[in-house]
């Protein structure tokens, strides 16, 4: 008995001194398994792969070739493209002290005239780029207001330049010498008087009746229809009113100064969205519609909403916008008009100066 049990004492030994090597031999193969089973889930996804790209392969070369591509110069558009070029807030007699704005902004008469020309220059060789696409033959300049500085703050009549007559002539002699260097590069101009501003005004409080004789931007215009009466491809639109609508390439223009919105401190843009939609309820079905609004008096420029058309002014930051944390560089602004596709090529002209 005491053999028995010893021989089956050794056989258990034996047998606890395989059971980890049969264990480790187990988890090898079932290992090995998974591998192959990996390594046949890849062979099948290559193939998968290979079958594709031969498929690919000859798909592309059953293709037949793209011709040549050969670039020929555009020809000039069907259509006669009509430009425009904004003139608002020219601000003649003010100054702006640099020291007294940081560098953001200066200002003088001898600024205003540099700028002036600078932009009309830029503009004339935009648009004989311009003409190797369009055949551009008119020119439509909206003059929208405020071309003086005027007497309408205690501040201004303390710090103009010059007093509010000498600003009226000068204002009128600029705007007629800068529409003749332009009028010189079109067979047709036309110069359309928006007579409705706030800096021009001759009372404190602003004016429904007669806004726009009473004024000295009507002075201002008159000097300048004076010095261009010889011009004979330039044509004068003087509205009496304080809004024009102006036909251009067929889309009509809501013309004006923009100072009767309401704002504080800064572009009123849900003013303009009303002002827009009351506009456009009070005119319709009376042949007074519109496509755009143009304005000024905002000094910056830019499209809102798609139709509003703002224009910068020619003065830039002045002590008041540095005081508010405002800043916009002078600029003018200018674009085309299609007959089919309404306006593009809207150019922002910043003065150099």
């Amino acid at each position: 008995m005491k053999k028995v049990t010893k021989t089956i004492d050794a056989v258990e030994k034996i047998a606890a001194q395989r059971s980890p090597v049969e264990k480790q031999l187990q988890h090898l193969r079932r290992l090995n398994a998974q591998l192959r089973g990996t390594i046949a889930r890849q062979d099948a996804q290559l193939g998968s792969r290979r079958e594709m790209t031969e498929m690919v392969v000859s798909a592309v070369e059953a293709l037949e070739p793209y011709p040549r591509y050969r670039f020929t110069p555009p020809e000039k558009t069907g259509h006669e493209v009509t430009a425009v070029l904004k003139f608002s807030d020219w601000h003649i007699g003010e100054v702006i002290r640099a020291d007294e704005t940081e560098g953001f902004g200066k200002f003088n008469w001898a600024i205003a005239q540099e700028r002036v020309f600078s932009i009309v220059e830029s503009f004339a060789e935009w648009i004989a780029t311009q003409r190797h696409s369009y055949d551009i033959r008119e020119l439509v300049i909206l003059a929208e207001g405020d071309f003086m500085s005027g007497n309408i703050h205690e501040e201004l009549l303390a710090t103009n330049e010059f007093p509010l007559p000498v600003q009226t002539a000068n204002a009128g002699a600029l705007l007629s010498e800068a529409t003749a260097r332009l009028a010189v590069h079109f067979d047709r101009v036309r110069l359309v008087e928006i007579g409705s501003d706030n800096h021009s005004r001759l009372q404190r409080k602003p004016q429904a009746k007669q806004k726009v004789s009473n004024s000295m931007l009507f002075l201002t215009y008159a000097i300048a229809n004076a010095n261009l009466r010889n011009h004979r491809n330039v044509k004068i639109v003087q509205p009496k009113g304080m809004m024009h609508v102006e036909t251009i390439a067929g889309w009509n223009f809501l013309t004006e100064h923009g100072d009767g919105i309401k704002s504080v401190l800064g572009i009123p843009f849900y003013g303009l969205e009303r002002h827009r939609g009351r506009e456009a309820v009070k005119r319709m079905r009376t042949g007074k519609g519109f496509d755009y609004i143009s304005l000024g008096h905002y000094h910056v420029p830019g499209i809102l909403s798609g139709n509003i058309l703002m224009n910068g002014s020619l003065t830039g930051t002045n002590e008041f916008d540095h005081s508010c944390g405002r800043h916009a560089g002078p600029a003018q602004v200018s674009f085309l008009v299609h007959p089919r596709h309404k306006i593009f090529n809207w150019v922002a002209w910043s003065a150099t100066k």
